[in-house]
């Protein structure tokens, strides 16, 4: 038949087709070859091992759920390696450890494409909960006592948590601690490892006594490194410097005394700051006047004038009087002894026990009560009205410098002196001129006492700081000290007297 296809032709075409149909398949999943210039396109797919589990810590026996994570074509062969020389060639294996210890684990995949290994170290670990077990030495002692702590806990804890009863605490295996106020306390630890936690409470196990009474004083002894002479007799009346003061840690021990001074001073002024506020803020040339005076000699005489007369302090005169002093005079001396007391009992950080309170109340009055009856003896004699009254600022600045730097630098009450004349300097000077020199030789007193040892040591190393801060700071010229009428009447005087007991103060606490 004309146009028509040859049969054997059709059958021809169609072998090619099928020929050709089955080649591209075998091509795509034939092994890489090296012939770039094959013209075929080969992809593959090798495995990546990875696994994971649950729970990897355990006591024993410990049976643990291993999972396959591996990625790669399939099919997948495994094998595993549990590190305790058993194997599994399941995908998903449970094994149980029987003993103790750490566990290498690793894994093997492979399929038509290669083969791959993930191996972790130690990632199964078998074992205990710690066993909390310690000693201490010594267990008990004056304070501060520093105990030595050990541990001797079981089953290899990785962690430790130790509290010490007094609100301390440390992470180290084996701590030192140090106990500064008396008591009896429990000491806690607590351990923990990969396999859990235990804890041991130990009470009443730490006893901390009291040191012998404060401020105790020893014999000189023929230390080399202790200085004789004066140096050793003011060194034996000032005692312990170990405080514990929240300024140690960043101002120097020998500087405490000087800080105590600038902070005393610094209050006032701020005093002096806020009682001229509203003058300054309202009027500019009360602003220049104020600064004027900051800078000279004049700033506190006005802080004087300024309480005098925000207080409405006035000079009493009030009915008998007993050697001087009215009965109001001798309640706030009371209190006024009370305060000091109180005052450098906090700043030697002594011992609230009932000899040590009445040790430094007793110090605080023959203290306070002579110093304040030298003023009054020459202000009486002179024909002038005097009045002793409590000084709420001077309390406040002489508890604060007690409590950061262990010096009471301030005093908690002040004489007032009623003149008619304001040119009396010479009756003020010697009136005012009385009370410092009291001090200083009370300073002195006591401070031979000091040789005697045993109690009169205690009472005079008391007396000593007390006086010789007392004295140093009302010579302060300024107004609210004595020290400021002295200026007025004897400047040379004065001098002679201040100079050497402000460098004897900075000798006493800062260079010994």
């Amino acid at each position: 038949m004309v146009g028509s296809t040859p049969r054997h032709m059709i059958r021809s075409a169609t072998l090619w087709v099928i020929i050709f149909l089955m080649i591209i398949p075998v091509g795509m999943g034939a092994v890489p070859v090296n012939d770039t210039n094959s013209g075929f396109i080969v992809v593959t797919n090798p495995p990546e091992a990875d696994f994971f589990t649950s729970v990897r810590y355990g006591s024993g026996p410990f049976t643990v759920s291993f999972s396959d994570n591996s990625r790669g074509a399939e099919p997948l062969t495994y094998l595993w390696e549990f590190g305790d020389g058993t194997s599994s060639d399941r995908k998903n294996p449970t094994h149980t450890y029987a003993a103790s210890g750490e566990y290498t684990v690793s894994l093997t995949v492979t399929n038509r494409y290669g083969s791959d290994t993930k191996s972790v170290p130690g990632y199964i670990g078998v074992g205990n909960p710690p066993g909390a077990g310690f000693s201490a030495s010594p267990q008990q002692g004056d304070v501060p006592l520093m105990v030595s702590f050990s541990d001797e806990s079981t089953n290899r804890p990785m962690t430790w948590l130790w509290n010490f009863g007094d609100g301390s605490s440390s992470t180290e295996q084996n701590p030192v601690h140090t106990y500064v106020s008396p008591g009896i306390y429990f000491v806690t630890l607590r351990v923990s490892n990969n396999f859990g936690s235990n804890s041991l409470t130990k009470s009443d196990y730490i006893d901390v006594t009291s040191s012998p009474p404060v401020q105790s004083v020893e014999p000189f002894q023929p230390e080399a490194d202790r200085p004789g002479g004066l140096a050793g007799l003011i060194r034996a009346a000032k005692g312990s410097t170990d405080k514990h003061l929240p300024t140690s840690g960043f101002i120097p021990p020998e500087l405490m005394a000087l800080g105590a001074v600038l902070t005393s001073l610094a209050l006032l002024v701020i005093q002096f700051l806020i009682a001229n506020i509203s003058v300054i803020s309202q009027f500019g040339d009360k602003l220049a006047r104020f600064l004027a005076d900051l800078a000279g000699e004049h700033a506190v005489e006005k802080l004087n004038e300024k309480e005098i007369e925000a207080r409405k302090i006035a000079i009493r005169k009030t009915g008998p009087h007993f050697f001087g002093f009215s009965a109001m005079e001798i309640l706030v001396i009371e209190v006024a002894v009370i305060m000091v007391a109180l005052a450098f009992i906090l700043a030697d950080r002594a011992e609230l026990t009932l000899q040590t309170v009445l040790i430094y109340i007793s110090v605080g009055a023959v203290s306070v009560v002579l110093h304040d009856f030298a003023h009054r003896y020459y202000a009486t004699k002179h024909g002038h009205d005097a009045d002793t009254l409590f000084w709420g600022l001077g309390t406040a600045i002489m508890f604060l410098t007690a409590w950061l730097f262990g010096n009471a630098f301030a005093q908690s009450y002040r004489s007032l002196v009623n003149r008619e004349k304001e040119d009396e300097t010479r009756e003020m000077g010697i009136e005012m001129i009385a009370g410092p020199a009291v001090s200083i030789i009370l300073t002195f007193i006591f401070l031979a006492m000091v040789l005697f040892g045993g109690l009169w040591a205690v009472i005079g190393g008391i007396g000593f700081t007390i006086n010789l801060i007392t004295a140093v700071y009302s010579l302060m010229p300024i107004e609210t000290m004595d020290g400021r009428a002295i200026w007025n009447w004897n400047r040379g005087l004065y001098l002679v007297m201040f100079v050497p007991l402000l460098l004897f103060y900075f000798y006493t606490f800062m260079l010994i």
